[in-house]
């Protein structure tokens, strides 16, 4: 793995976001180098999917700074963009358009060289050979998951932003995405994750934990049961919801 720089880390400070009176997300920071694989947890409305709204140049801060990529965050573009494979919680590939197709249309938008060959090696990596002539809106919801996934991680980008990817599925499917996400900080590239399931949480080296728009950390899942002073990351993360923290 080469040595960071400031074209492959994510560097953001103070980082804010306001709808209103109220804030979304404040004073959030942290620092990210290739390899990382960060967890999001926290209750819903603490602020999560803005963080990674954010970094994902989706929208933009109204506080503190950051630099994603060696892009600033608060001008984002499509240079940035093409950097980062963003997965929402909601799906957002075309309904109407075969898995084949909506592969192609993502391959089209990154510019993709050999976009045949990404296509392929997509469909291999994730089993997606049987159902690429099928429509998306036709796909159970572990099988749409893995397009989705697909079409996120289509080009290798350096860093995957991925919101609840496993809300709703088969434990088989959710293990096979956390071996990817795995394999892709094995790799070299940043990942960053949202999550409301616990056991999945502590899958990552580094964690940080949301509420009321605040986040602590980042730490080790050991480091934050230690200083919430549970018995386990499920037991931590009721203890500082209860404490309002």
């Amino acid at each position: 793995m080469k040595p960071a720089d400031a074209s492959d880390r994510i560097v953001v400070s103070g980082l804010g976001k306001r709808y209103g009176a109220t804030w979304a997300v404040h004073d959030v920071g942290f620092t990210l180098t290739p390899g990382a694989m960060l967890g999001l947890v926290g209750a819903n409305g603490g602020g999560k999917t803005t963080t990674l709204r954010m970094l994902a140049g989706l929208v933009r801060p109204d506080a503190g700074a950051g630099r994603v990529l060696g892009h600033d965050i608060a001008r984002p573009d499509a240079a940035l963009r093409r950097k980062i494979g963003y997965m929402s919680q909601k799906l957002s590939l075309y309904p109407e358009l075969s898995v084949a197709e909506n592969l192609a249309f993502r391959a089209a938008v990154l510019r993709l060289a050999d976009r045949r060959g990404a296509i392929a090696q997509a469909a291999e990596r994730y089993g997606l050979g049987g159902v690429l002539t099928t429509r998306f809106d036709r796909l159970s919801g572990g099988w749409a998951r893995r397009a989705q996934f697909a079409a996120v991680t289509l080009g290798d980008p350096p860093l995957l932003l991925l919101d609840e990817p496993t809300a709703g599925l088969d434990v088989a499917t959710r293990r096979a995405i956390w071996g990817w996400l795995s394999e892709f900080a094995a790799a070299g590239h940043i990942v960053v994750v949202s999550t409301h399931d616990l056991v999945e949480a502590a899958r990552c080296p580094t964690m940080l934990h949301y509420a009321a728009g605040r986040a602590e950390g980042p730490m080790t899942p050991a480091d934050f049961v230690t200083a919430a002073g549970g018995g386990d990351l499920e037991d931590a993360v009721h203890r500082l919801a209860g404490a309002g923290r």
